[in-house]
């Protein structure tokens, strides 16, 4: 997602536009009997500003991590072992957020049983203008999110809590805060093992430990962006990828309002990195 709004500051929306679609897959799988078991796996919520300000940290961690939830996973799977920070960067900023005092209500909305049509042929249509308009040498991209968008929303189906932040989020629960209903089920740790295999035999390059070197600034730079995501997820009822997968297809308001905030905190992020390299080069110069 941080590479989609990079794409949208250059002017070209179409791959965050692809992204932020790929989770609508879900309602053409079992298009006609199964709407009403989809529906059951789809939570909505109203929108609120614990929501906002969830989806504004998670964005500017993302953007300072360089990668939301599945680039991290990603980027570990090509050895960037780093990346571990962010992680129990993530896991800190569950654990900070749980032990305060207060308590953040959410109100739950009543589930969609059938979206419209009218929805589902403007997805069609969108999807197709982006492919026509965008250059042939940039088509396989688009062609692989919408690829991954298909699997997804078929994962979400079968396992509606496959997502990597789901996943952490209730490792935490149940390990930190002691909920053992909420250990995951073998399905989810395979999902994941799978999930990370296969991105690291398809990675082009894959960074040897060899060619590893552990850089102290870079780990902490990474864990504070995991604790900012972290608590941002908290807030937002989930990640990027539970708001794309799961809350956006299920057209809650607060998935729509975290998926917005995240756009603005990435971007915000964004422009804090460019600010702090014009910095460290002036400081290089002087």
């Amino acid at each position: 997602m941080v590479r989609g709004v990079q794409e949208l500051l250059a002017k070209r929306p179409g791959f965050l536009a692809t992204i932020l679609c790929c989770g609508f897959w879900i309602w053409l799988i079992p298009f006609s009997q199964f709407n009403e078991s989809i529906s059951m796996t789809l939570s909505r919520y109203a929108a609120n500003i614990p929501v906002a300000i969830g989806g504004l940290l998670f964005g500017l961690g993302a953007a300072l991590n360089k990668g939301c939830s599945i680039s991290t996973i990603s980027k570990l799977s090509k050895g960037h072992i780093y990346m571990f920070a962010t992680v129990i960067g993530w896991i800190c900023g569950w654990c900070f957020l749980a032990s305060m005092s207060f308590a953040i209500e959410y109100e739950h909305l009543s589930p969609v049983m059938d979206p419209s049509m009218t929805v589902t042929i403007l997805l069609f249509v969108l999807i197709a203008l982006i492919f026509f308009r965008i250059p042939p040498q940039r088509r396989p991209i688009l062609l692989g999110i919408l690829l991954f968008g298909v699997i997804a929303s078929i994962l979400t189906y079968q396992l509606p809590e496959w997502s990597p932040s789901q996943l952490l989020k209730d490792i935490t629960a149940a390990g930190v805060h002691g909920e053992s209903e909420k250990w995951p089920s073998f399905q989810r740790y395979l999902t994941i093992v799978g999930l990370i295999t296969g991105m690291a035999i398809s990675a082009k390059e894959r960074l040897s430990l060899k060619s590893y070197e552990l850089r102290p600034k870079q780990l902490i730079s990474h864990l504070f962006a995991g604790i900012i995501m972290g608590i941002g997820a908290s807030l937002a009822l989930g990640g990027n990828d539970s708001q794309l997968l799961v809350a956006l297809p299920s057209f809650s308001p607060a998935g729509a309002i975290a998926i917005f905030s995240m756009i603005i905190g990435i971007i915000g992020g964004i422009f804090l990195r460019r600010v702090i390299s014009h910095r460290r080069e002036k400081n290089v110069l002087r």
